[in-house]
């Protein structure tokens, strides 16, 4: 019987001799050059900016990426595959690396010096680690030789049930892994495939070397960013800890990536000086991500690999979210990953146990890097292990193991809530796990609450089936082609992977569209699923039979894509009718000193002389800032706000900002109105408080505005010393 199924299925044998086929190293090394030459035609400061300070970052990744294998060993996977080894252990790694960050934080041993020693420990288990592959490929090699030839090799794993999933070394010939095809892994012209990513990768490489706050609009121009995702690293890293923050819920979010940023702002002795190290970290994230999507292809075939890979790499979304600080990459990197560990949970039993632990530390090292990771891809990801995971008993004990590992790997940020703040997941399940006095109260839950229902978020009366369309399937940035192929797997052979699949994408729509306000970047993480399904359809004999209409259509969808991407990046890098390039490449500098519109404040408190303590009123983007500045943001209780609530006299409130060593005060106009218009002000920051101030003697000194005959934005003014 099985004779006459494969006898009936297309078989490709041709493949290129490994004397012939160039060297991966060379590939690669082609790879980069062609990239960083798209980098220096766009922009000579750029490259200098990425060589020098963003591939240091890429550095530090990569030998935590090495070191990782040591985690796969330990998790009984030494005899899985190299791509396997090579992309799990990668990721592993470098989640392991954010969590050792924390941890050292977390006790107050952060420093630059502890961070160069954490990096060479984390080299030498990276070399170490080399060697060890390098010894093991030898003897592998000479293993081969003796084993009687490649035939042998490939009628071996024919005959012991588990999946191929990666090239016979002697032939580049591998077993797809439904045992439907025999094909040439190394086929020129779909490695060559590869080449499509350079000109995202290169776009992304300058937006990483581009200051935040420039890109994108859609986002507030990182207003994110600025505010928690490098504000708080750069709080610890001030106070040489990680503590709670009761100005800045976020800080109590999971931060995994926030951890590596505070690496690389360690090793740069300076957070703001290092903000091109630290967004160089995004870039090697992405390149997980599509390392990670690679593998999940490899589930069928390497074709399909190689098609999953390029449709990863190739997609707008990954180079919109890699170029500045935002949390996604490495989420993604991590859910692609464990995705690639589960879906291969099925299709082997002497491994299964290995895969479900390896699929739940991953998983829980998502969830490490944003909460919404919890319900959209570790929870769907239990639908992989049910619909695609091990048969009977083996199902179960899969199931045990993929949960104690997903709770062992995010345990962390849990533990640390609950000892800060008694409520594991603060401050989300307030009415479950409730928060200590004085840190969430029932006023903050319910503008929490306001601000994340959709229709609140956007004042929008466009219906919810539109925006959800908007978002998913009309929104460019994930490629209408991986929509297609991600159809065409859905509709094909219903086997038990593409059931789970299906079932993973509708659980993650539909906690989405229902528990989210409906950011477009939160339904990211349909990526997973939609790589997954159309590496698929790719490998659906009427499709795979047709090879060169593949690599046509693989070649216009990237087209298609880049012309999207990059026109968005072409109209926020030039300016004025003429669309003239900014020069903002490594530029750092326009923002801490002012230069930039919008940002003539942060010049302004930064030129302060003396021991100068500004407040910020309205303002929450405190990175940028040199001088010490207190804030809140608005799903906090302001001080001052407190303060004026409590304190009734004028001249009392003026020697409370005294006493707590308040020189300054910074109203930032234009965010005090467009908070009071969507979220609403923290209480006692009404109309009121100012003219209170005023008559106390509060002084002002100076004031900004958007350009000239514009009403000023923000305006400092100075507390009086105590007469």
């Amino acid at each position: 019987m099985s004779a006459t199924r494969h006898a009936s299925k297309p078989v490709t044998t041709q493949s290129t001799s490994p004397a012939s086929r160039p060297s991966a190293g060379w590939i690669v090394l082609g790879f980069v050059i062609f990239t960083l030459g798209l980098v220096g035609l766009e922009s000579v400061v750029a490259l200098a900016v990425f060589v020098l300070e963003s591939a240091c970052a890429l550095a530090v990744l990569a030998a935590a990426a090495l070191a990782g294998g040591w985690l796969v060993s330990l998790l009984g996977l030494s005899q899985a595959s190299r791509a396997e080894r090579v992309v799990l252990g990668a990721c592993l790694g470098v989640g392991t690396l954010s969590l050792l960050v924390f941890g050292l934080a977390a006790v107050g041993a952060m420093s630059r010096g502890s961070a160069f020693v954490l990096v060479g420990l984390v080299a030498a288990a990276a070399c170490a680690r080399l060697l060890h592959e390098r010894s093991r490929s030898a003897k592998s090699e000479w293993a081969s030789s003796c084993s009687g030839g490649d035939q042998q090799q490939v009628a071996s794993v024919r005959s012991s049930g588990d999946s191929v999933r990666s090239s016979v070394a002697a032939t580049g010939t591998c077993v797809a892994a439904d045992g439907d095809f025999v094909e040439p892994v190394h086929s020129s012209t779909w490695r060559g495939l590869w080449l499509l990513a350079i000109p995202f990768l290169a776009m992304t490489c300058l937006a990483a070397t581009l200051p935040p706050g420039i890109i994108w609009q859609e986002e507030g121009f990182g207003y994110d960013v600025l505010e928690y995702h490098l504000a708080v690293p750069k709080a610890y890293l001030e106070q040489g800890r990680v503590s709670f923050m009761p100005n800045n819920v976020y800080a109590s979010f999971p931060l995994n990536a926030e951890m590596l940023w505070l690496l690389m702002m360690a090793l740069g002795g300076d957070a703001v000086d290092a903000v091109f190290m630290v967004q160089g970290v995004n870039v090697g994230l992405a390149l997980l991500t599509v390392a990670a999507a690679w593998l999940v292809g490899l589930t069928w075939s390497p074709r399909a690999g190689v098609a999953a890979g390029v449709l990863a790499a190739t997609c707008p979304w990954l180079t919109y979210l890699a170029g500045i600080a935002f949390v996604e990459p490495g989420m993604l990197a991590m859910g692609m990953a464990a995705l690639a560990a589960l879906l291969r949970t099925g299709q082997t039993n002497r491994r299964a146990v290995g895969y479900a632990g390896a699929g739940g530390l991953l998983a829980g090292l998502a969830c490490g890097f944003k909460y919404t990771a919890v319900p959209l891809i570790a929870a769907p990801l239990v639908l992989v292990l049910l619909l695609a995971g091990p048969a009977s008993w083996a199902r179960l004990r899969a199931l045990a193991i993929y949960g104690a590992a997903c709770l062992l790997a995010f345990a962390p940020w849990l533990v640390r809530n609950l000892v800060d703040t008694g409520n594991p997941v603060f401050p989300l399940a307030y009415s479950v796990f409730g928060a200590r006095p004085g840190l969430w109260d029932d006023a903050l839950q319910s503008r929490w609450e306001r601000a994340h229902a959709s229709a609140e978020a956007e004042r929008t009366e466009r219906p919810w089936i539109g925006r959800v369309f908007d978002r998913t399937l009309g929104d460019l940035r994930t490629g209408p082609l991986l929509w297609a192929l991600a159809v065409v797997g859905a509709v094909g052979r219903r086997d038990r992977r593409t059931w789970a699949l299906i079932a993973m994408a509708a659980c993650q729509l539909a906690v989405w569209g229902a528990a989210t306000h409906l950011f477009a970047r939160f339904a990211v993480v349909l990526l997973l699923p939609l790589v997954a399904l159309a590496a698929g359809g790719i490998h659906r004999p009427w499709l795979a039979s047709r090879g060169s209409l593949l690599c046509g259509l693989l070649v216009l969808a990237a087209a298609a894509n880049l012309y999207h991407i990059g026109t968005l990046y072409y109209h926020h890098t030039r300016v004025g009718p003429a669309k003239t390039p900014i020069t903002a490449y490594g530029q750092v500098g326009w923002f801490v000193e002012g230069q930039w519109p919008g940002m003539q404040h942060v010049g302004l408190v930064n030129a302060l002389q003396g021991r100068a303590n500004v407040l910020l009123v309205g303002e929450a983007r405190s990175y940028y800032f040199r001088r010490p500045c207190e804030y809140a943001v608005v799903f906090n209780h302001h001080p001052l706000g407190e303060a004026a609530r409590q304190i009734a006299d004028d001249h009392q409130l003026m020697d409370w900002l005294r006493d707590r060593g308040t020189t300054h005060l910074l109203f930032h106009w234009d965010e005090l109105t467009r908070l009071g218009r969507t979220y609403g002000l923290p209480r006692g920051l009404d109309d009121r408080l100012l003219p209170r101030l005023e008559a106390a003697g509060l002084n002002a000194v100076a004031s900004v505005s958007s350009g000239d005959g514009q009403p000023p934005y923000a305006t400092l003014f100075e507390v009086p010393a105590d007469e």
